[in-house]
């Protein structure tokens, strides 16, 4: 059976989309979502529209570790398949998304909550937000596990704790 990565990122923003305090995020959305699409071992993303903040890949479902009395809006979240968890490291920390991560606390609030989660899934499974959701909050209450882990606590497809080491990680063209 073929496999991919699931991955959700999760970040509480300052402030509501619209607000000035946030607006080089906003402004950087399309040139990051353009990156991920040309990058190696990329294959499908829930598309945002930046107008309605709704998904392409169903109605978003904020995972229970969001902090109390927040609007969608404020909450920033991407839901993607890549296939293999270097091809994903690889694009997130290089080229325009580093530059934005690098700027994220400009941007987002810090809390106790992951700001990712990666999973294995069936080639033909297209994650929902509602199991990226669940996966987040296994991930914020359990610590990494083969069903909910990071980049530095990694697993395997069979569930074997593995090691992903930043040299390794190939630079996207």
């Amino acid at each position: 059976m073929s496999l991919r990565i699931a991955f959700m990122t999760f970040g509480v923003l300052k402030k509501p989309v619209g607000d000035e305090v946030v607006r080089g995020f906003v402004d950087r959305i399309a040139s990051v979502y353009a990156a991920a699409d040309g990058s190696a071992g990329f294959f499908a993303r829930s598309v945002r529209n930046v107008e309605t903040w709704e998904h392409s890949w169903g109605p978003v479902v904020a995972p229970q570790c969001t902090p109390p009395g927040l609007a969608l809006d404020q909450l920033a979240m991407t839901l993607s398949l890549w296939q293999d968890l270097k091809s994903v490291a690889a694009y997130t920390y290089h080229g325009v998304h580093a530059e934005a991560m690098s700027k994220r606390f400009d941007w987002f609030e810090r809390g106790p909550w992951p700001g990712y989660v990666a999973w294995w899934v069936g080639k033909d499974h297209r994650p929902t937000w509602a199991e990226g959701a669940s996966r987040l909050d296994r991930l914020h209450t359990n610590g990494a596990q083969p069903g909910a882990f990071t980049f530095r606590q990694p697993f395997d497809p069979e569930g074997r704790a593995i090691s992903l080491k930043r040299n390794t990680w190939a630079k996207p063209d």
